[in-house]
């Protein structure tokens, strides 16, 4: 009996241990502090830089990335020029240097977002268009 109590012990251990190993975003990168956003025209043209740094922005654009499917070691050539450039600065430690995220970022016509990130766990992505027409608010994308 008592080997029974036992094992179901490491059992419930090992399943508590599991589901606590998940990682937040904000866990894996570190916190998100602000995102420097230059929309470009149709020629190439960056815009004036804007900054985000409100807690809510952030928290929004760390949500709709968060929905993104990722699609890690692909190439993608792009048949027209991004839209906007985003740049995402993490802080995993304030006695480290920030680590920064760069984002290209196409909206699509079917209100869909194509990503290509410098993230080796990311790379390449499509962001649904819920998700993406929240990036478009905050950038002030038209």
């Amino acid at each position: 009996m008592k080997l029974i109590g036992k094992s179901l012990i490491l059992i419930m251990l090992g399943i508590l241990l599991t589901a606590c190993s998940g990682q937040s975003a904000e866990q894996e990168k570190g916190k998100l502090l602000r995102i420097d956003v230059q929309l470009v025209d149709e020629d190439g043209n960056k815009g004036e830089e804007g900054i985000l740094v409100d807690e809510d922005d952030l928290e929004a654009a760390q949500n709709a990335l968060g929905n993104t499917e990722w699609q890690p070691n692909t190439a993608q050539k792009m048949a027209r020029m991004k839209d906007a450039v985003a740049m995402f600065f993490y802080e995993k430690d304030k006695n480290l240097p920030e680590s920064l995220i760069e984002y290209h970022i196409w909206f699509e016509e079917d209100d869909s977002a194509l990503l290509v990130s410098n993230d080796e766990d990311e790379n390449f992505g499509q962001l649904n268009p819920e998700n993406a027409q929240i990036l478009k608010n905050l950038f002030g994308y038209e």
